[in-house]
């Protein structure tokens, strides 16, 4: 008789960092529908990719774990991408017409809290986590959490047009949104 091969569970980090995934990714596919604002649309969907992609390394880390295998070194990726992601949305846009409206501002504050709460708990996660590979990725979430944040936070400055665009510290104010 075989025995059948006893399936491990999700590390309790992983699995709550799949749970916080999932829950973010629904969020941006839903705000990016209920939007017609173009920028924060486009916003949205890309935030909804990058949150499929943590899945999909979630996945694949907990897979390897499954197998008895050491946890996999995270792929070094460039941070810096989501500002240029949302610079060439941005140009393409403004060549095509005036500056839209903002249609649902308040959700994008709920993303930028949303992704800050992200931060803080991979925040917490890599504290707790084996020195190595498995607190490099929590390092590595919570820096990618901290580029959503500030894209969505100059989105959101941006299009509410509140006055206080150009006061902001430069360190987080994309100046070319104004030119």
């Amino acid at each position: 008789m075989r025995l059948k091969r006893q399936k491990k569970a999700m590390p309790k980090a992983l699995a709550a960092a799949l749970k916080l995934e999932r829950k973010g990714g629904a969020f941006y596919l839903k705000m990016s529908q209920k939007t017609d604002n173009l920028l924060a649309k486009q916003l949205f969907d890309q935030l909804a990719l990058q949150e499929m992609e943590h899945i999909g390394r979630i996945n694949e880390i907990y897979a390897a774990i499954a197998q008895g295998q050491p946890w996999p070194v995270p792929p070094r990726k460039k941070i810096g991408f989501m500002e240029a992601e949302v610079r060439r949305i941005f140009t393409r846009l403004n060549r095509t017409g005036p500056r839209e409206r903002a249609d649902n501002i308040s959700g994008l504050k709920v993303a930028m809290d949303m992704e800050w709460y992200s931060y803080k708990m991979y925040e917490k996660l890599s504290r707790e986590a084996v020195e190595g590979p498995e607190r490099e990725f929590f390092r590595l979430l919570m820096g990618e959490e901290s580029k959503h944040h500030e894209a969505l936070s100059n989105v959101y400055a941006y299009l509410g047009n509140d006055g206080d665009w150009l006061e902001r510290s430069e360190s987080q104010t994309w100046n070319w949104m104004n030119s």
